[in-house]
């Protein structure tokens, strides 16, 4: 048997604290005259016994609360689907640049967080380079300690200066000895490759038959660098460096894919899908124990029961609960079951359930959580309207429900309000996640004004092309009608008549079989025909 939360066991040293108060007779200094008089002691044997009775049912309680379990040592092997592949994170100097928030480097990692999440199926093994290249992680599922390991690399980790793919592609085929995989596969997070070595990392490639994906941060606009003393980064010719996402890799992946990001992470899930697709997959059995059983039941069971035969009054017991354990707002008393339940079903993603079970416990953090599980399910205005009917939270969450509040109205396109609500949460708390919805809402608010603009000016100028159309329109139709007036206004020539001397010349020869034409003069009308 062992406790899920053995620091609940300190509680004891409370406990002792009261009998010592008890037995001192100095429950005044503990207590409220008005608690006091609920506390009926009745005729139930003496005081001594009903104390022994309540320290009994108090031990009892705080076992309950320590979460005592039966872990069997039953084992039963699992087969797992599997894979491998590699991520090498930049850390030279221009990941330092601040065009994607809070910096190149910082949102690298975050992304990198992300899709972890997302293939938490994988054995990743980390690599770092600049102009080197050395391994933070050898191939491990243990996505804790790397996001550990992660978190404290930043530019400073390597002394040498530049950005080597090379590095990283060579240190990436070493990690790969140790296993069978025919197919290598490896994400480079970097800010690009500034169109050098190309045909060398293309070679690389595909004579070590590793598959190349690449999540390139930043912006084509790029922007400067700082130099640590207050100044900028400026070249050998005294210009200042600005440092631009170049994305000119992607011609050489080798069956790979590229996805770009100016501060944007939701097409994470696509490359996820693309990794996936481009690796040898494998069954790995693992170990999984068997039998777990929760045992905190029955602790809680005979604590009722003495608490119960210790006081004549019900309310008693829920009052001395109430003062020795801090109940947080979202757990009643008899409420355990389903909020177990409940944090159970959302932690393993079947949020619909887990609405149903946080609906049956009438608490506002209890409201919270279904909200949140709505949220889940994607039913944001169902999640909104119980998000803006809570009150009363500690600091942190408040700052949590308008964090929520502000995340719907981003998945439902109300940019304006989603911005106002990140703000408030802002004012009463800092927090980094906060940040960078508040950021990405601003900048997608300033592309739809961009597009509204263009919009604007398009509508603009076929407006003026129709009008100029229709203006060419009518002054052809007017030219029409003049020509037609003018062609109209001059009668035609009536054809010569011939005359009976020829007639009868004509006649002659056509008897003579002497047929001969006589040439006429040609004249050219009004409208450029010929007429006879």
């Amino acid at each position: 048997m062992s406790f899920v939360y053995p620091w609940f066991l300190l509680l004891f040293v409370l406990l002792a604290f009261f009998y010592v108060a008890k037995k001192s007779s100095k429950l005044e200094q503990v207590f409220s005259k008005e608690i006091l008089t609920k506390l009926q002691f009745g005729t139930f044997g003496n005081k001594n016994f009903k104390s022994w009775l309540l320290i009994l049912a108090f031990s009892f309680m705080i076992i309950a609360l320590a979460r005592p379990v039966f872990i069997s040592n039953d084992k039963k092997e699992v087969s797992v689907e599997s894979f491998n592949f590699v991520i090498a994170l930049d850390i030279s100097k221009s990941m330092e640049a601040d065009d994607v928030f809070p910096n190149r480097l910082e949102f690298a990692k975050k992304a990198i967080f992300e899709l972890m999440s997302k293939t938490s199926e994988a054995n990743i093994a980390v690599i770092a380079y600049a102009n080197d290249a050395f391994l933070v992680s050898p191939f491990s599922n243990d996505f804790k300690s790397i996001k550990f390991l992660l978190s404290n690399l930043d530019t400073s980790s390597l002394v040498s200066k530049g950005s080597q793919i090379l590095s990283a592609l060579k240190a990436t085929t070493k990690v790969f000895e140790s296993t069978n995989d025919k197919k290598r596969s490896l994400l480079l997070v970097s800010d690009g490759a500034d169109g050098r070595d190309l045909k060398e990392i293309e070679e690389y490639l595909k004579k070590h038959n590793i598959t190349l994906y690449v999540l390139a941060i930043g912006t084509k606009k790029g922007t400067t660098l700082s130099d640590g003393r207050g100044g900028l980064i400026k070249d050998k010719s005294g210009n200042i460096v600005v440092s631009k996402r170049d994305d000119s890799i992607s011609k050489v992946l080798n069956g790979g894919s590229l996805l770009g990001s100016s501060g944007d992470l939701s097409k994470l899930d696509w490359l996820a899908e693309e990794i996936r697709g481009g690796v040898d997959k494998k069954e790995l059995k693992r170990d999984r124990f068997e039998g777990s059983e929760e045992l905190f039941y029955y602790p809680l069971s005979l604590s009722l029961v003495l608490l119960f035969f210790a006081f004549f009054s019900i309310r008693a017991p829920f009052l001395l609960v109430l003062f020795f354990v801090q109940v947080d707002s979202h757990a009643g008393i008899f409420d355990f079951v389903d909020i177990y339940d409940a944090k159970k079903s959302y932690e393993n993603k079947e949020y619909e359930k887990a609405e149903k079970k946080f609906g049956k416990i009438d608490t506002q953090s209890a409201l919270y959580n279904k909200a949140n599980a709505l949220y889940k399910q994607e039913r944001y205005d169902d999640a909104l309207k119980i998000y803006k009917t809570l009150d009363g939270f500690s600091i942190d969450k408040e700052h949590k429900r308008l964090h929520n509040i502000g995340n719907v109205y981003a998945k439902t396109g109300e940019t304006d309000k989603a911005i106002k609500s990140y703000k408030k949460a802002l004012e009463i708390q800092e927090d980094e996640d906060t940040k960078v919805n508040l950021e990405l809402m601003k900048k997608k608010k300033k592309k739809e004004e961009q597009k509204k603009k263009e919009k604007k000016k398009d509508e603009g100028e076929r407006k003026e092309e129709k009008k100029d159309g229709e203006e060419s329109d009518k002054k052809e139709k007017e030219s029409d009608k003049k020509e037609q007036k003018k062609s109209q206004g001059k009668p035609e020539e009536e054809p010569r008549k011939m005359s009976e001397v020829e007639a009868k010349k004509w006649e002659k020869r056509m008897n003579d079989k002497e047929f001969k034409t006589k040439p006429m003069r040609l004249k050219r009308g009004e409208q450029n025909e010929i007429t006879w």
